[in-house]
């Protein structure tokens, strides 16, 4: 089974395998690292053209260690899940002053990088240096599960140490960079999620969940998500041609990011009933204001998250003083970094003003 399973995989990749992308093939550990860090929690059709800006944008590790904080925060933005841009830059400057900008080449090394995990350790030491070790993502762990028909639940302790010993007993000797590449491909173009290709799959025939009509119940998850539900509402303090904005710096979403002057609500709430809370009077206080115009509320969808937002125009004749914000001129605004929901929103420009 083991070695069929490993024989036909290759097989299938040296003759049908037909799927591209960027950095494909590459051998360079800097690229791969950065190709891997963008595509966590990321569709590859949407990581592709941020790949391509990284790499134009800071060809060299030594170069993103180098790029200020905002500048990295402003590329990343709308790819959403911030600690991975932060940890990124962080190993980034981790590789330049403790490997004098020569990415490390061991397994042991990769993973002491800050944000680099199991998975992504695996991925480069293997592609960049065909080193031994096999890939866990969520497509490998689909095909291991189905094809051996295993039902141990991926996320518990047992299942990561089953699927980990099953993946290196599986890695052909010497061709792991191909074997890992392979699989993860198959993962993805054959072994769907959903409407997987089992007619023309080169593995039907001793594929077990398959005979057994188990393919829509594998893999199995032990943990059920829990979908938590927010009110953003944003206040645009306006002052002639100055817009108060302000860092999250919270261990929260979107931290490094910036953002307008935010009162949180446990459920939607309409303009009325903000203007009667403490959080209004202690972020407005005896500020004389305005209110221009509110915006019909957005909705954005994290992993464990939905965001639902609704922006407030307040324009002030006298210069507020708000600790902790900062009045930035509207031309000025495209140099922050602001998480999606807030681009989206300055990008409609539904309230007209912008």
């Amino acid at each position: 089974m083991k070695q069929f399973f490993t024989s036909a995989l290759l097989e299938w990749n040296r003759d049908d395998n037909s799927r591209s992308m960027p950095w494909k093939g590459e051998k360079d550990p800097y690229r791969i690292w950065l190709s891997e860090i963008i595509l966590q929690q990321t569709r590859v059709e949407q990581g592709w053209a941020y790949y391509e800006k990284f790499i134009q944008a800071y060809p060299t590790v030594q170069q993103l260690a180098a790029a200020p904080e905002e500048e990295v925060f402003r590329l990343w933005q709308g790819l959403g899940y911030y600690a991975r841009c932060k940890n990124m830059l962080a190993a980034a400057r981790q590789i330049v002053s403790q490997y004098h900008g020569h990415f490390p080449n061991t397994y042991e090394a990769i993973q002491s990088l800050k944000g680099i995990g199991p998975y992504t350790s695996a991925a480069i030491a293997s592609f960049a240096f065909n080193l031994p070790h096999a890939v866990l993502d969520g497509n490998v762990f689909r095909v291991l599960s189905r094809f051996f028909d295993i039902d141990t639940p991926i996320d518990s302790t047992a299942g990561k140490k089953q699927f980990a010993t099953l993946a290196a007993e599986l890695l052909p000797h010497g061709e792991s960079a191909t074997y890992n590449q392979s699989i993860m491909d198959f993962g993805a173009v054959v072994c769907k999620p959903q409407q997987p290709a089992c007619k023309s799959c080169p593995l039907a025939k001793k594929c077990k969940a398959l005979h057994l009509g188990l393919i829509s119940l594998l893999p199995v998850k032990a943990k059920k998500l829990v979908i938590k539900k927010r009110y953003f509402n944003y206040l645009i303090v306006r002052h002639k041609d100055d817009f108060y904005i302000r860092k999250r710096t919270e261990n929260d979403i979107w931290q490094n990011l910036h953002e307008f002057v935010l009162i949180e609500t446990s459920t939607p709430a309409d303009i009325s009933e903000i203007k009667k809370l403490p959080a209004f009077k202690e972020k407005v206080g005896d500020i004389r204001y305005n209110i221009d115009a509110v915006s019909a509320s957005s909705k954005q969808q994290l992993t464990h998250q939905t965001i639902y937002s609704q922006f407030i125009m307040l324009s002030v004749t006298k210069k507020p003083e708000m600790p902790g914000y900062t009045a930035v001129p509207q031309d000025q605004l495209d140099r922050y970094a602001f998480p999606k929901t807030i681009t989206d929103f300055l990008k409609r420009g539904e309230l007209s003003l912008f």
